[in-house]
Order: C-alpha cells, then structure tokens, then sequence
C-alpha cells in the first residue's frame, strides 16, 4: 500500500473526524458560553437547566457527523457500511435521548417543589421522568436501525403477566408510592409519626420505600405499601404550628388568680423570646383537675413545628419553676393521710 491509498484509506477518514470533533468541541465552548449569557437575562428558570443538557452535546454530535462523513471515503463493503449507518444513527438517537432525560430529571427537580401538596421533588417522580424518556429513546434508536417494535411490545405484553406476579412486592412498593404521591397527605419535609412508633421527618419517597429522619439522626426506610397502609400522623398538616401543653402543679392553698397571672406571663414571654415560639400566640391557661396534694393545671403554648415542642416546654417548666420560688408559689410533694384502725393485731 503506497502512502496514497494510506492517506485515503486511514489518514483521511481520521482527519474528517478529528476536524468534525474540533469543530464540535470549539461550538460547545462557544454556544454554550454565549447561551449562559441570555440566560442571565431571563426571569425563567428552566432555561439553565436546558443549557446544562446541552453540555456536550455539540462534541459528540460533531465526532457522529464526522464518523458519518468518513465512511463515505473509505473502502468498506457496502454491508458494513449500511451496519455502520445504521449505529450511527441509533447512537445520535440515544445521544438525543440523554439530553432529553437531562431536562426532564431538571424540569421535574425545578417545578415539583412549587406544585401544591408535593413538596419538594422526590426520587420516585425524577426516576419514573427518566425512566420514560429512556424507554421512548430506546423504541425509537430500535425502529431507526431498522427492528420493528411491534413484535418486542407483544412480547412485553405476554411477559408482563409473569413478569409483574414474580415482581408483585416490588410493583405493590412502586404503585403505593406513586399513590402516596397523589394523594398529597405525606410530601417531603412531613413530620410524621406511624402507629408502629416510628416517627421523623419525610426525607424521600423513592420507587422502593419512603426514607424518615428520626429524631437522633437515624434513618428509617419504611415500604411503600406498609406506608400507604399504616395509620400516619401527619403533625405538618393541615398546618406546621401545633399547640404545646406545659402540664404543671400548685399548692391548694395558693391564690389560683395569681398562679393563673404568672402562667400567662411566662408563656408570653417564652412564645416571643424562645426560637420555634408563635410569638403572636395568646398562651391559655387551664385547670385541669384537682389532685390528691395539688391543683393540677396546664399552659397553652404553641410552636411552629412538631420538633419546637421540646425547647419551648423545657423553656416553660424551667421559668415556671424559677418564678414560683419567686413568687412564693408552693408546687407540694404528694401527701397520703394514713388513718390507721386501733385494736388487736
């Protein structure tokens, strides 16, 4: 082979896509430069999140032009070459659908926390986006390189049976996230307690199971079907503030319209003063029995969210114990008359 047939033969080719990729590679460097920048002119948000897709995509789609136009100075039979075609276009099918799964992943992430009663996105609605745009690009680079669907869908649709009795857990977890989803009672950031003890914050609902962050740390990882069967407290709903009792005890013989008066000042104070306090709230004061040693009564309080309760109620009993020794406000110790019957033992 002289240097000729070696020139059209492999150097030229090797040129043509090295010249495409180059091209490719300076137009992303460029466009997508120049893209940022009306971008940052616009209100829109989505609009970053298609210019982050678009990353790349000038380089590969330069190497698949130049790769297209190669084959055209080579010497390959025209079987490969049809094979080669072929590939080609089923890569810049799947190089498309890569892009699209990009935007739809940002979409979903962008306008999911801004839908009502959703929250923020989860990883159940991102992968199911995904998912969908994947399978459409695959049917698609498929029936491009010239395999007819219909016979793969029959065959979809016979398995299927078979495939969702054998994957029945599975599909239950999936179908009952999708309805937790729906339904828009338990989103993302819920406090949430089950009737099985576990209680935390909702921190995702994936396709398997819905992740909770409980108090100390842990992370609770509950089934979605056991999820959407259990009886849930949701503290978040309908509203985040929740009412708070400070539960406490004074001595009969105290004047019950002072205790009442200091109660109420501690607890306008503490609702302004302490963090996850309704500072707006109007404390309430309530006897709620009358003991064996002492009057038992509570304080209304109320805080923005489930996990405030703890600091406003350690803040109340700690000033209502301060200014009851203040005051002169006896909290007696149980007292238990024994009456003890005199005769023969």
């Amino acid at each position: 082979m002289d240097l000729h047939q070696a020139f059209e033969t492999f150097l030229l080719p090797l040129a043509i896509v090295a010249g495409c990729a180059l091209a490719g590679w300076i137009l992303d460097r460029i466009a997508i430069r120049w893209l940022k920048g009306l971008a940052e002119r616009t209100t829109w948000e989505g609009d970053d999140i298609l210019i982050d897709a678009l990353k790349g995509l000038p380089l590969v789609f330069g190497v698949l032009i130049g790769l297209h136009v190669a084959t055209g100075y080579t010497s390959f039979k025209p079987s490969v070459l049809a094979v080669a075609e072929k590939t080609l276009t089923a890569a810049l099918v799947l190089s498309a659908t890569f892009v699209a799964a990009r935007i739809a992943d940002g979409l979903v992430r962008l306008y999911t926390p801004k839908v009502e009663g959703i929250g923020s996105s989860t990883s159940i609605l991102v992968n199911l986006a995904k998912a969908g745009v994947w399978i459409l690009g695959g049917l698609i680079a498929l029936q491009s390189v010239g395999i007819s669907i219909a016979p793969l869908l029959t065959a979809l649709g016979v398995g299927g049976l078979a495939t969702a009795l054998a994957l029945q857990p599975t599909l239950s977890n999936l179908f009952s996230g999708i309805q937790l989803l729906a339904s828009r009672n338990i989103v993302q950031g819920d406090y949430v307690r089950l009737d099985s003890g576990d209680e935390g914050q909702v921190v995702d609902i994936t396709w398997r199971h819905t992740a909770i962050r409980s108090m100390p740390g842990n992370l609770v990882l509950v089934p979605n079907a056991r999820m959407a069967a259990a009886i849930v407290t949701n503290y978040h709903g309908p509203s985040r503030d929740m009412g708070v009792a400070v539960l406490g005890s004074c001595s009969y013989e105290c004047d019950l319209a002072h205790v009442e008066k200091v109660c109420l000042e501690i607890g306008r104070d503490v609702m302004s003063a302490v963090i996850g306090g309704v500072p707006d709230h109007e404390p309430s004061f309530r006897i709620l029995s009358l003991g064996d040693s002492a009057v038992q009564f509570s304080l209304g309080l109320r805080a923005r969210e489930f996990p405030d309760q703890a600091l406003l109620r350690h803040e109340a009993l700690r000033r209502i114990l301060e200014r009851f020794r203040q005051e002169g406000i006896e909290i007696p110790f149980p007292v238990r008359t024994l009456h003890i019957a005199s005769g023969k033992v």
